[in-house]
């Protein structure tokens, strides 16, 4: 069950993160700042993606009850792999051979952490 709650925590964390990100692009460059934090604080959109990332941590409470941090927290890697398609497929980023490259380094290092459990 604990790796249903990992896998379900990252998805809920990439969703979180690709929601907020398309929240700040409509609030355009923020400032650290009261009216800044305030706009940002305000915004749907963002509020929204705050509250998808607050569900995964939820699931990520569950995934550590039930799995070492040791094995859990590299695991979260695989939010990289979704994040690098979800920038690319929906918010139009340009990935680049390095970042591929990059992702795939990670992607070994997954396999290497969940075979050793």
């Amino acid at each position: 069950m604990g790796n249903i709650f990992i896998l379900i925590s990252i998805a809920f964390n990439v969703a979180g993160q690709s929601v907020l990100k398309t929240g700040v692009n409509k609030l355009g460059a923020l400032a650290l700042n009261f009216a800044s934090i305030f706009k940002a604080f305000t915004s749907p959109v963002v509020l929204g993606g705050l509250f998808l990332y607050l569900i995964g941590s939820v699931f990520w409470i569950l995934a550590l009850s039930h799995k070492d941090l040791s094995y859990a927290y590299p695991m979260l890697s695989i939010g990289y792999l979704a994040i690098i398609f979800v920038s690319w497929a929906f918010l139009g980023e340009q990935i680049t051979l390095i970042k591929i490259f990059g992702v795939l380094f990670i992607s070994f290092g997954i396999v290497l952490v969940f075979k050793s459990a």
